[in-house]
C-alpha cells in the first residue's frame, strides 16, 4: 500500500511540475532566460529570480577560487564547465571574461541545444554518462563542476574524476562542489551515521523520474572524504565551506610529473 501510495505522489508531483513549467512559460514569455523546465532540472525551482541569483553566486565562488589558487580566467585560458546544464554558471563568466575560451556539456541535451542557439561565445557539447569527453589531454586550464559530484554514485564519481584529470593541463585548477554540513540536516539520524561511518551516502530517488537521468540521485560526502579522495589525484587540495549555502566547494591542481595517481 506504501509503495502505491509513494507511486501516485510521485507521478501526481511530476505532473504539477510540468503544468508550473508551461504556466510560467507562458506568463514570462520573451524572458532572455532558458524555459522553466530547464531551470528546474538545475535546481528543482522555476523562479527566475533564484535562478539569477545562484547563477551568478556561482559566478563568483569560480572566480574566488580561482584567484586564491593563482588560476586566474586570463584572456585566452581554456576553461571547462563540465556539467554547465543550460548555462546557469557559465552565462555570467563569459561576460565577465570575453577574451577567455569557454566550453561546456552536459547530459541534458536539450539544454546543451539552449546554451548553443543562445550563449553563441561558448562551445558546447552533449556528452554521455560515461567517458571519455572529446577533448584532447591536457585541453584545459579550468576545470569547474557544480552539483554534478552531489549526484553521482561513488563508482561514476571515480571514473569521471579520472577523466577530468585527463583533460587537464599539468598544473592545472580542478574545482567541484560538494553538499555541505547544512545540506545534512534534513537527513535521518541512520543515515548520518551511515554518512560519518563511511565518508559517502548516495540515495535513490524516483521523485524525478523523467526530469533527470536514471542514474543521477544524491550524494553526500564527509569533508573528510572529498579531501582524501582528491589527495589520491591533485596535488595543493583545498576544502571552503560556505556557511550560507548548501554546497561547499573544494579544488586541486594537477601534478606536473609522476604517476597517473599519487
Amino acid at each position: 500500500m506504501r509503495t502505491l501510495a509513494r507511486t501516485i505522489y510521485y507521478f501526481l508531483y511530476r505532473l504539477s511540475v510540468r503544468t508550473r513549467c508551461f504556466w510560467a512559460d507562458l506568463v514570462g514569455r520573451g524572458s532572455d532566460l532558458p524555459p522553466a523546465l530547464l531551470r528546474f532540472r538545475v535546481s528543482e525551482s522555476i523562479s527566475e529570480k533564484l535562478y539569477v541569483d545562484i547563477g551568478q553566486g556561482c559566478a563568483r565562488i569560480i572566480e574566488a577560487r580561482c584567484s586564491e589558487n593563482s588560476a586566474g580566467l586570463h584572456a585566452g585560458a581554456q576553461v571547462l564547465d563540465f556539467g554547465c546544464g543550460c548555462g546557469r554558471t557559465i552565462s555570467w563568466l563569459m561576460r565577465s571574461h570575453p577574451e577567455t575560451h569557454f566550453y561546456g556539456c552536459d547530459v541534458d541535451s536539450e539544454a546543451i541545444s539552449w546554451c548553443r542557439e543562445h550563449l553563441g561565445a561558448g562551445d558546447f557539447l552533449a556528452n554521455n554518462a560515461l567517458p571519455p569527453l572529446p577533448y584532447d589531454c591536457g585541453h584545459f586550464d579550468v576545470i569547474y563542476c557544480f552539483s554534478v559530484f552531489t549526484h553521482l554514485s561513488e563508482s561514476m564519481q571515480d571514473v569521471w574524476l579520472d577523466e577530468l584529470r585527463r583533460i587537464l593541463k599539468p598544473g592545472g585548477l580542478l574545482i567541484i562542489t560538494v553538499h555541505g554540513i547544512n545540506a545534512t540536516r534534513d537527513l535521518s539520524s541512520e543515515d548520518r551515521l551511515a554518512l560519518e561511518s563511511s565518508g559517502i551516502l548516495h540515495k535513490t530517488s524516483r521523485k524525478l523520474r523523467g526530469f533527470v537521468p536514471q542514474w543521477y540521485h544524491t550524494t553526500w560526502h564527509s569533508r573528510a572524504y572529498i579531501t582524501a579522495w582528491l589527495s589520491k589525484r591533485f596535488d595543493r587540495v583545498s576544502y571552503v565551506e560556505i556557511q550560507d549555502g548548501l554546497q561547499d566547494c573544494a579544488a586541486g591542481r594537477k601534478p606536473y610529473e609522476g604517476p597517473a595517481f599519487s
